[in-house]
């Protein structure tokens, strides 16, 4: 049976928050109006808001992007400026994509999608993305004014019960609404959707698959590998994740990764169980005896992964020891996202 790597962009490969980052540097006070979007997102996934897909921020942040004038080419450059890989990314994407298929399915837009491929080597074809025109909408006079005030609005009051009228009483009945409605995020069901077209279009069984994520978009993926006997798998992953994935890993270097995907795809699913076992009573001896590259053994032998099964017993403390690495490696601000 073919295995076959799925994973998430921002976390498990890359430092970034792209949308985040775009709204810190080109919005005023830009980074706390994207978190208490992101906020009012969460609370919509997490009340099963009907037809709501979790990573909506990046729908409903473009009318601000418009208001304040950015366009295509400001998200391409800025990307291509700015992007941070975790440590060990370069190698791990190499390695992976030498010995099995690899594909990137993530909600960031597919101008940073893009960017982050060119960059780094990963094969472009093999990513999912959310795809934006910002270009193809024009924003009044009228309705940029509105925008910008809703925008202080916002920054003064954050409950969710403003937001939610501002957007659903005031901004759906704009033209620029066009734009957002345009946007089909790739995140939550559209992340396991990806996965079904891989699946179909690849002729995989879905126990080849292995999946990383980090986040509440990745919540439907994590399960779905989960419950189909795949490798199910939280990256540095905040509390959302942790409960939908069978293995939680915290390291500060990805590369533990590349030595998991080369046993997925020798050794399957118990394969990897044998190595985590294996690992917590002899972490030097297992990495050894599964790591046939000197770069890789040497870098883990000194980022020293945390590795764990999750149980229902043990949420809790891999949450907290997660969030901790978690806002090492991303920093607090982006950490704290959903």
């Amino acid at each position: 049976m073919d295995k076959f790597y799925v994973t998430d962009c921002e976390g498990p490969l890359s430092v970034n928050d792209n949308a985040y980052e775009i709204s810190n540097y080109f919005l005023p006070e830009g980074g706390d109006f994207f978190s208490i979007l992101s906020n009012y997102d969460d609370m919509l996934v997490e009340r099963n808001t009907e037809g709501y897909l979790a990573g909506s921020t990046l729908k409903i942040i473009l009318p601000f992007f418009k208001a304040h004038g950015l366009t295509e080419n400001d998200l391409i450059e800025f990307s291509e400026d700015n992007i941070l890989m975790i440590d060990g990314a370069y190698a791990m994407i190499k390695y992976v994509q030498d010995i099995m298929p690899f594909y990137i399915v993530s909600t960031s837009y597919n101008q940073y999608i893009k960017a982050l491929s060119d960059k780094t080597g990963f094969k472009y074809e093999n990513t999912y993305s959310t795809k934006l025109e910002l270009d193809k909408y024009e924003l009044n006079e009228k309705e940029q004014d509105k925008l910008i005030d809703i925008h202080n609005n916002i920054l003064f009051d954050s409950s969710f019960e403003n937001i939610d009228r501002l957007f659903n009483d005031v901004i759906s009945k704009m033209e620029i609404n066009k734009l957002v409605e345009s946007v089909k995020p790739v995140g939550g069901i559209g992340k396991r959707d990806a996965i079904l077209d891989i699946i179909e279009k690849n002729n995989y069984q879905p126990e080849g698959l292995m999946y990383s994520g980090d986040s509440i978009t990745d919540k439907e993926a994590l399960e779905y590998a989960k419950d189909n006997n795949g490798l199910s798998i939280s990256f540095n992953g905040n509390n959302h994740s942790i409960k939908s994935a069978s293995i939680a890993i915290a390291s500060t270097n990805n590369l533990i990764l590349a030595v998991i995907a080369d046993i997925f795809n020798n050794k399957g699913t118990e394969g990897v169980y044998d190595f985590i076992n294996e690992y917590h009573e002899e972490p030097l001896e297992a990495i050894l005896n599964s790591s046939n590259n000197n770069e890789i053994t040497q870098e883990l032998l000194l980022s020293k992964p945390s590795i764990d099964v999750i149980n229902e017993d043990n949420i809790e403390e891999l949450t907290n020891k997660s969030k901790i690495t978690r806002d090492k490696v991303r920093g607090k601000r982006i950490g704290n996202l959903g």
